[in-house]
């Protein structure tokens, strides 16, 4: 039995991605689910002020939020929210779906902000405002996945543009048929609970294919401990990636390598030597050393500065926050790109 198959040209829309392709590449974004979004909350957002980033990163700011005030009564919760003018569980449920599809910037916000879906306060609807309101400022933004070679029967659409920063960072993408990631911990940050966040980023084509922002299940003695945690949550989503590429005819001949930033999880997993202070943690996390010993990847250092996985751990600074976001989102350009596709020179190399 054949089926008649129609070819209906270059795809420009997949389950709810807007997706748009160049001659060097391909980008997702979610423009018309967000410019939707922001008109059904116009009037809400005529008094927000333009942040250029979701939420400032000052420690007195988190506390406060972490320790508001919330309603104590029904009537009291129906007059907060009618006062604040918009339904708070509606609109972290509108901002999920963009994070979940192309905006991982956001990821540490919407996941800290829906614990207080429940019983929001004050200053948690006003944050949540602020972060509507980037979103609103960045409609067009999205992930950049680069082509190997060009496509000359596609169109020249505008190149990425970074935000300015004085740190060189270096390029991690070897040659946009590598899976790599990025891993890191916050220990101990929600002084409500105490559970650390991990934080996974792993990128293929010099964009994110793959991220996750969520609280660790059990509470962390140490900040190797929580990053071990986190890096044995990575490989399991390293490997996980490595199937699919597989299937696809795009097998990983070489370790995957994961970028961590703290040296005591990274001993302990390259070394294959846990210490006698992690006997403590459960057993299913040293499956990381087997991963290791197998060839299948690879923990390297990195510093801080350059680790795109501390983005979806915590809220940061202005300038750390976007050098992050722009190597998340796929806007700085590999240096394959530049020798073999555009035959530039890296930024390095100049």
């Amino acid at each position: 039995m054949r089926i008649e198959v129609k070819h209906l040209g270059i795809i420009d829309r997949f389950n709810g991605l807007d997706i748009h392709q160049s001659r060097y590449f391909v980008k997702i974004t979610c423009e018309k689910y967000l410019k939707k979004m922001v008109q059904g909350h116009h009037d809400l957002l005529k008094h927000v002020p333009t942040n250029p980033i979701p939420l400032p990163a000052d420690s007195t700011y988190i506390r406060n939020l972490e320790t508001a005030t919330v309603p104590q009564t029904l009537p009291e919760k129906l007059q907060l929210k009618e006062s604040m003018g918009f339904n708070y569980r509606q609109v972290i449920g509108e901002i999920i779906f963009p994070m979940m599809k192309c905006r991982p910037e956001i990821a540490p916000h919407a996941i800290n902000f829906s614990q207080y879906m429940e019983n929001p306060a004050e200053s948690h609807y006003q944050a949540l405002r602020d972060i509507l309101g980037f979103l609103a400022k960045t409609i067009d933004d999205g992930i950049y996945y680069w082509r190997r070679t060009p496509r000359m029967d596609l169109p020249m659409l505008p190149m990425p543009s970074i935000h300015p920063d004085n740190y060189l960072m270096p390029d991690n993408t070897p040659d946009g048929k590598a899976l790599f990631g990025y891993v890191d911990s916050d220990w101990g940050s929600d002084s409500t609970h105490r559970k650390s966040i991990t934080g996974i980023v792993l990128m293929y084509a010099g964009g994110a294919v793959g991220y996750k922002c969520k609280y660790q299940d059990v509470i962390a003695h140490s900040s190797t401990e929580a990053e071990f945690t986190a890096a044995c949550d990575a490989g399991k989503m390293i490997l996980f990636f490595r199937s699919i590429l597989a299937e696809l005819g795009i097998e990983q001949q070489n370790a995957s390598v994961l970028y961590e930033d703290n040296n005591g999880a990274l001993m302990m997993a390259n070394a294959q030597q846990p210490t006698r202070r992690t006997r403590h943690m459960d057993i299913k996390k040293f499956a990381l050393l087997e991963w290791v010993e197998q060839d299948l990847l690879i923990l390297k250092s990195i510093g801080t500065a350059e680790n795109a996985a501390d983005g979806l751990t915590k809220p940061l600074a202005k300038q750390l926050f976007f050098r992050h976001a722009d190597t998340i989102l796929g806007k700085r350009v590999p240096d394959y790109v530049l020798r073999s596709v555009m035959g530039i020179p890296p930024p390095s190399h100049l």
